[in-house]
């Protein structure tokens, strides 16, 4: 009589199974990050200015659609120039300067001061020119009809409602405590891709939000996604490596969180592999 792997063995070869995978990713990521055009673009992306909330929201209100803003002498350096006839974009830039204040004894001294005034940027839309630099994360175009399901139910036996629509901000999905939401504009593997993302943030980053940044929570759950694609056959690779790299992590901070996105994607997987299973005995 042949002799079954037992379960402690099958869960020995999964856990081994989930690690090559994290190790694979984090491979892929740092090579990402290391070549030129990766880093062509964050030496784009350090010449434009992070913008203070109050103007990230004149610009908002002037201009809803701008994507990337900066100033006309900006653009320049990159190759690009603004369009004759285009309206800027307000907003307001410190100016620093000194004055000499009169003390009590009559001495004088140099006092720093900020003052504002309004200058103008303009989006990219507005100039024509050289192509900024760019990291391509390509969507998932093939579909995964059946993961896609199996996703759904299991988030529905963890008491999380699925939706599928548009997103706001054109994201691909969204998590928001107990319930996701998801884009289903695109191929169904992306659909798939997108909902084990969106799982994971539920599993992970809803209690103790303030111990880890955006850039960490990101990494873990596009992780996790990528784990649980490639143990069902999906193909991920190139759009999570992408999507990681471009979220500031890389191959050390993924293996540093390695017994977090294990965990997490082997309960994924296992419910998944429930659901599957029972819907084959029906």
């Amino acid at each position: 009589m042949e002799n079954l792997p037992s379960g402690r063995d099958r869960a020995k070869e999964l856990r081994k199974g989930i690690d090559d995978a994290i190790d694979r990713l984090a491979k892929a990521v740092d090579s990402v990050r290391a070549s030129e055009t990766f880093r062509a673009y964050l030496d784009a992306q350090a010449r434009f200015h992070n913008y203070s909330w109050h103007n990230t929201w004149m610009i908002y209100s002037q201009r809803p659609d701008a994507t990337r803003v900066a100033g006309f002498r900006t653009w320049l350096t990159f190759g690009r120039h603004v369009r004759k006839g285009e309206k800027g974009i307000a907003i307001f830039a410190p100016m620093r300067f000194k004055r000499e204040v009169e003390g009590a004894d009559g001495s004088t001294e140099s006092e720093s001061r900020i003052a504002f005034r309004v200058v103008f940027v303009f989006d990219m839309a507005q100039t024509d020119g050289a192509e900024l630099p760019s990291v391509e994360c390509p969507t998932i175009d093939g579909a995964a009809d059946d993961l896609l399901a199996d996703l759904v139910r299991v988030a529905e036996s963890r008491g999380i409602p699925v939706t599928f629509g548009p997103v706001s901000g054109g994201a691909f999905g969204v998590s928001e405590k107990g319930r996701i939401g998801i884009d289903n504009a695109h191929a169904t593997g992306q659909q798939a891709k997108t909902l084990a993302h969106e799982l994971a943030h539920e599993a992970l980053h809803w209690t103790d939000r303030g111990t880890f940044t955006r850039s960490a929570a990101e990494l873990e759950a596009e992780s996790v996604a990528y784990v649980v694609c490639r143990h069902f056959g999906l193909d991920s690779e190139v759009r999570s490596s992408a999507y990681i790299a471009l979220w500031n992590g890389d191959g050390k901070a993924m293996r540093e969180s390695m017994d977090r996105i294990a965990k997490t994607a082997r309960a994924i997987i296992d419910d998944a592999s429930a659901v599957h299973d029972r819907k084959a005995v029906a």
